[in-house]
């Protein structure tokens, strides 16, 4: 699986999933820094990345319907912070491994995991 990080997840994310084998960049290493949300997901449909966020505007899959996508993977975390974003990306990494996101939404929270489309 191919990733791209949303702005709101540090670059530290995207660099330990590359440490850990995956193909992962941040927003803001692809100079995308302040970029509206329907150019973040059109960067991830172009680059075939799935798209990892914390933005609850890509849960709403009216808005942002997640067909013709790579995938989103929306981690709903309360409070999210660096550890439990960790965790949650550690947790989802490994059971989605196997799973075709593509044009799926998958919602990650401290407890489950579910994909929806």
């Amino acid at each position: 699986m191919r990733f791209l990080l949303d702005e709101n997840l540090s670059r530290r994310h995207a660099e330990r999933l590359r440490e850990d084998g995956y193909d992962a960049v941040a927003v803001i290493e692809e100079d995308l820094r302040g970029a509206s949300d329907p150019i973040v997901r059109s960067a991830a449909v172009k680059s075939g990345r799935v798209l990892v966020t914390l933005d609850a505007d890509f849960g709403n899959i009216v808005r942002y319907p997640p067909q013709n996508t790579p995938g989103i993977i929306w981690l709903r975390l309360h409070p999210p912070t660096e550890d439990k974003i960790e965790q949650a990306l550690n947790r989802c990494i490994a059971k989605l491994a196997n799973v075709d996101l593509m044009g799926k939404l998958a919602v990650v929270d401290e407890d489950k995991i579910r994909v929806r489309g």
